[in-house]
């Protein structure tokens, strides 16, 4: 009886992929995903994993974007072997996705600048912003709120969270307290400091989680050495993954099917897993 219930425009393959995930989704709601478009941008540890598990979930539409090429440094995170180093991150991802289903529709984008941006956001039911570059992030926050595109944002730390950003939520530049509200990109991208500025906020931001410092400096003076630059941000699989997954939950629960209520900028409520304790504050 259950086989019966194939809708007829899903394929066999499609309904042997993802039977397995009708009574937690109802068939019209697998068919939501699968006709959603959704942007991930920044197909990095977090944006990888997160595309990935989408796809793997019955969704068929993506826009992808990232500029930079796979390197040894990746190897603890991100969706990619030793054979994918020195490739596109964007041209890796899109044959991941067309290997788990070849259906899968891929428009992939190796740069976002102001000429681009609409027609790489366009079209997309949600945004998800998984870069590391914070000019393009004002880039894409400002657009994503001028057409009223939804626009989800986590960043890999050791705690469960995430949070949109809509017409609703506070502003992204706001909410970081970036001085930038006024300013054009051209001229935030001109001054050196301002961007340096950004990251030190950022920082200062995600040191508002409780307890992050001790979580990031197990070899003692490495934090220190990440808020002055000297030392990448510290990122580990597990920690990796889950993130992207529950950037996942939140695309398909809240973004697309709307059954779990968004958790809008500047609010956080999420989950310290090392303390097994629920956090809730706001930025």
């Amino acid at each position: 009886m259950f086989e019966e219930r194939r809708p007829k425009n899903w394929c066999q393959s499609y309904w042997d992929q993802v039977k397995r995930n009708i009574g937690l989704v109802s068939l019209k709601e697998q068919d939501c995903l699968r006709e959603a478009q959704i942007a991930v941008l920044g197909q990095g540890g977090l944006g990888g994993p997160l595309t990935e598990q989408l796809a793997r979930s019955g969704c068929e539409n993506f826009v992808i974007c990232d500029n930079d090429k796979f390197d040894e440094s990746n190897l603890n995170r991100q969706v990619c072997v030793r054979a994918d180093i020195g490739k596109y991150k964007v041209d890796v991802v899109e044959k991941l996705l067309k290997d788990i289903n070849p259906e899968i529709k891929v428009c992939k984008y190796y740069e976002v600048d102001e000429l681009n941006v609409l027609n790489i956001i366009n079209g997309s039911s949600v945004v998800v912003l998984t870069l590391d570059n914070l000019l393009t992030s004002i880039l894409i926050s400002r657009k994503c709120r001028e057409k009223k595109i939804l626009m989800l944002e986590a960043w890999a730390v050791p705690y469960i969270w995430a949070w949109w950003f809509t017409s609703e939520s506070e502003d992204y530049e706001i909410c970081y307290g970036f001085k930038t509200k006024n300013m054009t990109i051209s001229k935030i991208s001109q001054s050196k400091s301002l961007l340096l500025d950004l990251k030190k906020q950022l920082l200062n931001k995600l040191m508002q989680f409780p307890g992050i410092i001790d979580r990031y400096d197990r070899e003692k003076g490495v934090f220190e050495e990440i808020l002055s630059g000297k030392h990448p941000f510290v990122s580990l699989a597990p920690i990796v993954r889950i993130a992207a997954s529950y950037l996942a939950f939140e695309v398909i629960f809240s973004g697309i099917l709307k059954i779990k209520k968004m958790t809008l900028a500047p609010q956080i409520i999420g989950y310290d897993y090392f303390k097994s304790k629920i956090i809730k504050f706001k930025f």
